[in-house]
């Protein structure tokens, strides 16, 4: 291996979703052409989360992809515009607090489920949007699948769900993909104020500033 691969090597990241079966899921960075392999398990919803950890973690997990999936999640001007490309009710509205303190509406894809990556080294201070389970040290994602069947996490694709969208969120265990895909990792925002009604989908926030 040449020190051109090695480098790319480090600068490239791999997750392995390991839930009902094997896959691979890639997310490039930094430009990177190879991988390194992590465990990841994918969930549709707590309940199905509590099969293989606590009801502490699995909520502290959801919690935490329910606020970066609104942070990193595209963003469309309209109800009609979003449903064009995610599917007919898989929408929903959210708040922007504007720098002049205005307020804007946007919609963005309902979320669908979320995703426990394993780190492939315990992070340097726990706690940093990691949550230990199972012996290890796990950052969770946000998952949402578009009318395509396409999973994503963030602006980051997944490859196409083994399932259907519906058959995903009425779930109650996680599942694995057979595929490998790259895509970008989505960059993260700040969140300001965020309030939660209901499940999956049924969220409302308000964020500073409002870039897409």
């Amino acid at each position: 291996m040449t020190d051109q691969q090695r480098k790319r090597r480090r600068s490239a990241h791999v997750s392995t979703l390991l839930v009902g079966g094997a896959a691979a899921l890639m997310l490039s960075g930094c430009g990177g052409d190879d991988v390194q392999e992590t465990e990841a398990r994918i969930f549709p919803t707590v309940e199905a989360c509590l099969v293989e950890f606590s009801q502490q973690e699995c909520n502290s997990a959801f919690e935490q992809a329910k606020q970066l999936h609104l942070q990193s999640t595209p963003r469309f001007d309209t109800a009609a515009a979003c449903e064009a490309s995610m599917g007919n009710g898989a929408c929903q509205p959210m708040v922007l607090s504007q720098p002049d303190g205005s307020l804007s509406n946007v919609f963005v894809p309902a979320l669908m489920g979320f995703m426990l990556a394993k780190a492939l080294q315990p992070p340097p201070q726990y706690g940093a949007g990691y949550i230990g389970a199972g012996g290890g040290y796990y950052y969770p994602r946000p998952i949402y699948i578009d009318r395509d069947g396409f999973m994503y996490s963030g602006r980051g694709s997944l490859g196409r769900a083994p399932v259907s969208r519906d058959s995903f969120t009425q779930g109650k265990t996680g599942f694995g993909m057979k595929t490998e895909v790259r895509g970008k990792s989505a960059q993260v925002g700040t969140t300001t104020k965020s309030t939660s009604r209901g499940g999956f989908g049924k969220s409302s926030a308000r964020f500073g500033g409002g870039g897409s």
